[in-house]
């Protein structure tokens, strides 16, 4: 493996991680609605260099891209709601375990369900392994209507539902268009359905007035984590194959987990090791090949 690219994505994917506990730190000084704008704009205008750069097209081809973009700006609108709105009432690092964790799981699930494709044994016992993980995560013992939403993992679990649903819909456009080309178009459309909401509240542009250390948390959401993190996943996935690239996903709920810990002194909980790592196994079983594959 080129050392170059095992450097670019070890890097990437810990931009990744450290998102999380960078995002609860600006989490609850505005309403949601205005940080998903800023955050949204502000990637919109950092692809707008890449594209110009690798020299990628900004035309769509026809109505069903248009459709799909607009479809993928509503739902990763959503995920992003989800997203802040469960940063703002629980943990960082238990958040990154859960989502990074459970996104290919459901992902997968929901992708044998619409297009209902045959899984091997060894997938059904990954399925069954991330099942086990989430409920663990979650510490199911504990369930009830409060918990869930004081401890932010309804909005977290809803993330990964979301998220699987926007997988699908990129699915369907990687042949038509690049993924920065729907980068662009999706953060875009949201920072639109975003302002529609949020340009009348007074904090909209109270925001210049945090100071620096707002803006530099936007900064490594949107350039460092967003804009870098994605483009150096999907390059080196073109140089390395998918399935090395993927991979290395395993490093971000550890990062996630660990930089939280460190920034923000969140304590280590047992169940979500647990569930961390059995999640992280079904990932590896799901995605693996069996001897005869």
């Amino acid at each position: 493996m080129n050392l170059k690219f095992l450097i670019l994505l070890i890097v990437a994917m810990v931009s990744w991680g450290i998102s999380w506990p960078i995002a609860k730190l600006i989490a609850g000084l505005v309403p949601v609605n205005v940080l998903v704008f800023w955050r949204f704009f502000a990637t919109f205008l950092s692809v707008i260099p890449l594209l110009v750069w690798f020299k990628i097209p900004f035309r769509l081809k026809s109505g069903r891209d248009y459709l799909n973009v607009l479809i993928g700006g509503i739902i990763y609108t959503l995920y992003n709601l989800f997203f802040f709105l469960g940063l703002k009432n629980g943990l960082p690092g238990a958040g990154g375990v859960l989502v990074t964790t459970l996104n290919p799981i459901v992902t997968f699930f929901m992708v044998v369900v619409v297009q209902k494709k045959n899984i091997s044994k060894r997938q059904v016992f990954g399925l069954f392994f991330g099942f086990l993980g989430g409920l663990t995560i979650l510490q199911v013992w504990k369930i009830s209507i409060d918990y869930l939403m004081l401890s932010g993992n309804l909005f977290f679990l809803l993330c990964s539902f979301v998220w699987a649903t926007l997988s699908l819909n990129s699915q369907r456009t990687g042949k038509s268009m690049s993924p920065l080309t729907y980068s662009f178009y999706v953060y875009g459309i949201g920072s639109l359905i975003e302002l529609m909401f949020c340009f009348s509240d007074p904090s909209f542009f109270k925001v210049w007035d945090f100071g620096l250390s707002f803006w530099m948390s936007i900064f490594y959401l949107t350039v460092i984590s967003t804009t870098f993190g994605t483009t150096v996943y999907f390059y080196a996935a073109t140089r390395l194959g998918s399935e090395i690239a993927s991979s290395f996903i395993f490093i971000v709920p550890l990062s996630a987990y660990i930089s939280s810990y460190l920034m923000l002194g969140e304590n280590l909980q047992i169940p979500v090791i647990v569930g961390g790592s059995l999640a992280m196994l079904a990932v590896y079983l799901i995605n693996s090949k069996g001897k005869h594959a």
